[in-house]
């Protein structure tokens, strides 16, 4: 093992010691662990694997990062700092769309152990989820359609580093399996969504599919049930549809359920009439 990589195991599971992941008796030093094996398969240098080991210290272990610099050095410090939220005290919502700001001014290696970081999450609770259920998600202090919403805009933020790291590809992986139940049938699912959304939900149809599935399916039923939504966000949302080529007329409760499918999968107007196009075309 590389002294700068053995010497970062060391004062993780020493500053991690006691720790358990979130809602788990799984020790955390599990996670970082994780993140740095991911980046050894994806060939990064010692300082980046190092930074794997330690990446959650100064959130969650409060180590001063003057300590990771005098132990570990600039490099590692800086990729530290790189992926470590600031401004602990706002909302969630506001952390999240600052790290997604943030990584168009990453440094490709910064961008690889960031994408090792959430793959990491994502395989977690995929695991989390065949082992206990649908409650995993009652761990995270927003519930599904937000956590949702991070990962698919993680992967849109993730695109323009892709040939810099396999990591993303396997991160994209990971997303539609915890999420759509397979690799790569993320179009095939929310184009069934936006067809049931169309004409009627067949219970039958959903309950097949991998739980976070089906359950988006049950909530966008309830959206299409109601019989009063904001007219205005929803009219706005119909203009952005009009101007995309879409001529489909809609209800109301039809548009506000599109406009949380677009939320939840990252997509937007354009996006879905794109998505429709093709499958006529198919």
């Amino acid at each position: 093992m590389n002294p700068l990589v053995e010497e970062a195991l060391r004062f993780s599971s020493i500053r991690h010691g006691g720790q358990h992941r979130k809602g788990s008796s799984i020790p955390y030093l599990s996670h970082p662990f994780s993140v740095a094996l991911l980046l050894e398969t994806d060939h990064q240098p010692p300082t980046v694997v190092a930074a794997g080991l330690l990446h959650d210290l100064i959130e969650d272990s409060k180590t001063d990062p003057q300590e990771i610099l005098a132990r570990f050095g600039p490099d590692v410090l800086r990729l530290v700092l790189a992926v470590s939220e600031k401004n602990r005290e706002q909302t969630w919502e506001q952390r999240k769309q600052m790290t997604l700001e943030h990584i168009s001014s990453l440094q490709f290696d910064e961008v690889a152990l960031l994408v090792a970081d959430k793959l990491h999450n994502l395989r977690s609770i995929r695991y989390d989820l065949e082992m206990e259920g649908m409650t995993v998600w009652q761990r995270f202090k927003r519930p599904m359609r937000d956590q949702s919403w991070y990962y698919h805009q993680l992967l849109h933020a993730f695109e323009p580093f892709r040939s810099s790291t396999d990591l993303i590809g396997l991160y994209e992986q990971e997303l539609n399996s915890l999420f759509y139940g397979e690799k790569n049938v993320k179009n095939e699912k929310v184009l069934r969504l936006f067809e049931s959304i169309l004409t009627c939900f067949i219970e039958d149809e959903w309950v097949q599919e991998v739980a976070p599935l089906c359950q988006t399916a049950y909530e966008l039923k309830e959206i299409v049930a109601r019989n009063a939504v904001e007219d205005e966000e929803n009219e706005a949302f119909r203009q952005q549809l009009e101007r995309a080529g879409w001529t489909y007329p809609m209800l109301a409760p039809q548009l506000a359920a599109l406009q949380e499918l677009g939320y939840r999968t990252a997509m937007d107007a354009s996006d879905f009439v794109a998505l429709m196009r093709r499958s006529i075309v198919n």
